[in-house]
């Protein structure tokens, strides 16, 4: 460029504006004696971009069938920071151009910043490298973690402990419940595939086709917000039901129906059922994550996740999904629920969750009679029964509004208040109904008074609010005695020696060998054998010989447990 300036032209100290605007050049046309100078309007930079949707197929020169097949484009994408650039510039040119727009739908990305929200910079020192996920917690972590943390269109804050937690809760969770279902699969032979063995879905159990019920309703669910691009959702969703639905509830209230010996139809239900489930799982969890799901799709149909059908189905894919039954949804989210107030009451008490009760009562609601051995079960009660009335279990208190007391008494509040402490609760509000009760010479009213209900000594209730159902109420019996105190025992025994055998390594066939001493209680031999039935001990001993010194304990309610476990 420099041969080309002119004589008068000045030596710029940069290519910019204003200097640039001085320079003169010689132009280098033969026979041409003018000078070029620099251009003042120029056409945007973006206009080239604009045109992408038909220069690409060097339109209108060429290619017109492919042009005309592919305009508009379903949908464009790009960060929040093209909207003034490539979304504006193709939407203009193509306005100008075809009186048309050239994409159906825009998806403008939020930017990731790190876990504070702040832009990622390398001289701040909080950018993230993705390898280092990578190599730890893997591509389908990355992948499943920005879809479900955030809206697509919202800033993403990249925190790694939710790429950590997000393999941990969802895949880690995936994983196992895969192997549950691979690992008795095997012990039993099973085969998805035999149809002498096969149980149809209207033969299983109520809890299998719960879950195939709720595997649909999810699956419909996820299909919609991914239709919707709302992803984040669709994702969350999925992981809700993994983790909760299924892993949870589902696989924890089948755990027992594995474990028998004999084959039956409720346990190859449960199979067929477990097996169903996951391969819907991997199909839905492919677009997003395609690694883990691909590999337990081909280790149940011996194909590749991404070779199947939408289970969902199309115009031409038919539908796969099992049948839906909204009522028993309904019914089952009753009883997860009831469940959980059991808990909470327990809580509340101070009862620890082992410790059965000896009898529970549901009060309203629908009759739940294919789930009230879970839910007996679950609230770890001796005897579930339906009850009529609320009233039964509990009682009327009478509390002074001492406001109003305080002016009708004054100097003989005193003695009113102490009158209303022992008065027989349920005559008194008779009385005050009918307008003929006195306390210490004062007439009382319902203004003189706050009525509320509590139950009764050795009862506690919860009551819910259902949108199905209305209200629905539970009552525990906190009574205990030698058999309770020992059958909860038997439980608390039972889960340490299964965290034990988790911590060995032992199969689930496994046989162990195992010592018990209990100190300041009696562990019952009905418990005693159901503890060495639930821990696969082939030989057992209770209370016999010397403590080793290299034993486990523990101590429950001032009960001291120790034990050993030998291959």
């Amino acid at each position: 460029m420099t041969s080309m300036k002119t004589d008068a032209s000045p030596d710029p100290p940069e290519l910019h504006r204003p200097y640039v605007d001085d320079v003169r050049l010689h132009c280098p046309s033969d026979g041409c004696s003018g000078e070029m100078v620099r251009e003042p309007y120029v056409m945007d930079c973006w206009f080239d971009s604009g045109c992408a949707s038909f220069a690409q197929w060097h339109y209108p020169f060429e290619n017109e069938s492919d042009f005309t097949g592919s305009f508009p484009v379903d949908y464009i994408c790009e960060a929040v920071d093209q909207t003034r650039g490539w979304f504006y510039s193709l939407l203009a040119v193509s306005t100008a151009v075809f009186n048309s727009t050239c994409y159906h739908r825009c998806l403008s990305l939020g930017h990731i910043l790190d876990k504070d929200g702040k832009k990622m910079s390398k001289s701040k020192g909080n950018g993230v490298d993705p390898w280092d996920h990578f190599n730890k917690e893997g591509s389908d972590s990355i992948r499943w973690y920005m879809t479900t943390q955030s809206a697509p269109w919202s800033p993403t804050n990249f925190d790694p402990n939710g790429v950590r937690e997000s393999y941990a809760k969802m895949f880690l969770t995936l994983w196992n419940v895969y192997r549950f279902h691979a690992d008795y699969a095997a012990m039993d032979g099973f085969d998805a595939n035999s149809e002498e063995g096969y149980v149809a879905v209207s033969e299983r159990s109520p809890l299998d086709r719960w879950v195939l019920s709720k595997v649909t309703s999810m699956a419909d669910s996820y299909h919609r917000h991914f239709e919707d691009w709302d992803f984040h959702k669709a994702g969350r969703e999925l992981e809700e039901f993994v983790v909760n639905d299924l892993s949870n509830w589902y696989v924890r209230r089948s755990r027992r129906r594995l474990w028998e010996e004999a084959d039956s139809n409720d346990k190859r239900g449960c199979q067929h059922t477990l097996h169903e489930v996951l391969l819907l799982v991997c199909q839905l969890m492919a677009p997003v994550s395609p690694f883990m799901p691909d590999v337990i799709h081909r280790a149940l149909s011996g194909s590749s996740v991404h070779l199947a059908d939408w289970p969902i189905g199309s115009s031409l894919v038919e539908r796969s999904l099992p049948p839906r039954d909204y009522g028993l949804e309904q019914q089952m989210a009753l009883v997860r629920n009831l469940a959980e107030a059991g808990r909470r009451i327990r809580v509340d008490e101070g009862r620890r969750q082992r410790l059965p009760c000896r009898n529970g009562w549901i009060i309203g609601g629908p009759g739940l009679g294919d789930f009230h051995d879970i839910l007996a079960e679950e609230l770890n009660v001796e005897n579930l029964m339906t009850e009529e009335d609320l009233d039964r279990f509990q009682r009327i208190v009478l509390e002074p509004n001492r406001k109003v007391l305080g002016a009708k008494c004054r100097s003989d509040l005193p003695a009113v208040l102490a009158k209303l402490d022992t008065a027989d609760a349920d005559s008194l509000l008779l009385e005050i109904e009918a307008g003929i009760a006195a306390l210490a010479g004062y007439q009382i009213t319902m203004d003189d008074i706050e009525v509320r209900r509590t139950e009764r000594d050795g009862y506690s209730a919860a009551t819910l609010a259902d949108e199905d159902f209305g209200d629905v109420s539970l009552v525990l019996d906190m009574s205990v005695d030698d058999e309770l105190l020992s059958r909860g025992l038997a439980r608390d025994v039972i889960r340490r020696i299964q965290s034990k055998r988790k911590e060995l390594d032992l199969a689930v066939e496994d046989s162990i060998s195992l010592s018990v001493w209990i100190e300041g209680a009696e562990l019952a031999d009905e418990d005693w054998g159901h503890v060495q039935s639930e821990t696969r001990a082939g030989s057992a001993a209770l209370n016999e010989g010397a403590q080793p010194s290299e034993a486990d304990s523990f101590e429950v309610d001032g009960i001291a447990v120790t034990f050993r476990v030998g291959e």
